[in-house]
């Protein structure tokens, strides 16, 4: 049942929206700390260049000393400058994973300033406990208990499952309770995903909409039979749980690339000493052209080194962009360059 809830976060946030960026110079509040960052979002959750024709916006704070590696990111609808969300996140360093890494609470609010949601992490970004929904009208929308299953195999952290408690409408009346009965999940921006679940399991024909266009799924024993993409013009594509998700790609493999990368890198010894550590963290967004854009390095990098460095990954050419359900996505990826 991850899929599920993980599958909708990843979805609504475009897998690249929710993500570090370089300072933004153009919007700053006297007294912030030196290196807050602002990233502005239009209303489909899509990363844009100013605050004037954003819908939201985020405001990054580094949290406590560097070792901690901690972030307080509070979101702000644009329109009245009113709380949108407030957390904390630790860094990305994994280029499988998207967005932030949230620790301990997350609360979101609605426009209207009533509570939309109650979430908590543990540090390795699992959620944990019970997390709570609400209607903008303020009344309870869903409960999940997130209950643990076991270790990962790999990383050896808790591993657990969202169990759907209850389900309500927006006037009280149970449509879940116990993991069985319908369920719909949605967010600000009219997508949603929605069907049966029966013992907690996805069962039958489920539907949605995301990315700009309308899906149908098929499910038998919790498994992924078939998927259909409805494009707009016209064009299904059908998918199975094989495909259903794809990571961005370089045509010639990673090896190709980080070798090339490094030949591509012409960066003077002079600057190299001015570089603090031994590597350099770069992420970067493989859009759904399958270009490399929106570079994020920190600022502690000279610029002259962060200019080589970009320009020598667009040498690099364009990727295979990812797909989720059919469509090509946005997704970030994060790589480590060793400069000494």
């Amino acid at each position: 049942m991850n899929y599920i809830i993980l599958l909708f976060l990843i979805l609504f946030t475009s897998f690249s929206q929710i993500c570090f960026a370089n300072k933004r110079e153009d919007f700053n509040i006297d007294g912030s700390h030196p290196d807050t960052t602002y990233i502005y979002f239009n209303n489909n959750g899509e990363i844009i260049t100013s605050k004037k024709d954003s819908y939201s916006y985020q405001k990054i704070v580094p949290y406590g000393n560097d070792s901690l590696n901690l972030f307080n990111i509070t979101s702000y609808y644009t329109d009245t400058d009113s709380l949108k969300s407030n957390g904390y996140s630790g860094r990305l360093n994994n280029p499988f994973e998207f967005g932030l890494k949230y620790i301990g609470e997350l609360v979101s609010y609605y426009p209207n300033g009533n509570l939309e949601s109650l979430e908590k992490f543990n540090e390795y970004s699992e959620p944990i406990d019970s997390s709570y929904y609400y209607y903008p009208n303020g009344k309870l929308k869903m409960i999940i208990v997130h209950e643990e299953i076991g270790k990962k195999i790999f990383s050896g952290t808790t591993d657990t499952q969202p169990f759907y408690l209850l389900y309500l409408d927006s006037i009280g009346n149970y449509l879940l309770k116990r993991g069985n009965g319908f369920l719909r999940i949605e967010n600000a921006r009219e997508d949603y995903t929605e069907g049966e679940l029966k013992n907690n399991e996805k069962v039958g024909k489920w539907k949605g909409r995301n990315m700009g266009t309308f899906y149908e799924e098929l499910y038998q024993d919790n498994q992924l039979v078939q998927g259909k993409r409805f494009k707009k013009n016209g064009e299904v594509i059908i998918y199975s749980q094989e495909n259903v998700r794809s990571m961005a790609t370089y045509p010639k493999g990673m090896d190709v690339f980080m070798k090339s990368l490094y030949k591509n890198l012409s960066i003077p010894q002079d600057l190299i000493k001015d570089v603090s550590s031994q590597s350099i963290s770069v992420t970067f967004t493989i859009d759904r052209g399958g270009n490399t854009n929106n570079f994020r390095i920190s600022e502690k990098v000279p610029l002259k080194v962060r200019e080589q460095i970009v320009s020598a990954i667009k040498q690099m050419g364009n990727w295979n962009p990812g797909r989720l359900q059919g469509m090509e996505v946005n997704m970030d990826y994060t790589v480590p360059i060793r400069v000494k």
